[in-house]
């Protein structure tokens, strides 16, 4: 009995965090908005920009904007459009870079100098005007030259 009340307890346990966050394929269809199974360099952006004024909304710290995803690094193929086997494999990836980089001390300063690139008023906050323009940075190709 003392085993099947702890199954239960962490079936609940597990069964709602499965819930809380959701999976790649979740989060594709999404960004997906026109429904047809893969995502243009529109959708693609709108979507990094939804979740990042959700995090402004939120009072959250914008982590990861320096190293967000370009569209032509998920386009493997280079077809202009974004499939989901694309997508989920670009994010495997990424997170296990993610892990790599918050594990050593080098990928802190690239991230400190994109961020004071964009907190023009140096208030240690990038406020909704400072990050339009580092939106409109990624739209126009300037990926990867943040910091320059």
């Amino acid at each position: 009995m003392k085993n099947l009340t702890k199954s239960i307890v962490t079936l609940t346990v597990l069964s709602s965090l499965a819930f809380a966050v959701p999976t790649a394929k979740q989060k594709f269809v999404k960004a997906d908005i026109n429904n047809d199974g893969v995502l243009s360099s529109q959708e693609f952006y709108d979507d990094q920009a939804v979740k990042m004024e959700q995090k402004i909304k939120d009072g959250k710290a914008l982590k990861g904007v320096s190293t967000a995803p370009h569209f032509v690094d998920v386009d493997k193929n280079k077809d202009g459009k974004v499939t989901f086997k694309e997508y989920d494999e670009f994010h495997t990836i990424r997170q296990k870079d993610m892990v790599k980089i918050k594990n050593s001390n080098s990928g802190n300063s690239r991230g400190l100098e994109v961020f004071n690139k964009y907190d023009k008023n140096r208030d240690s906050v990038i406020d909704k005007r400072e990050f339009r323009k580092l939106y409109q940075d990624m739209n126009n190709g300037q990926g990867g030259k943040y910091a320059k």
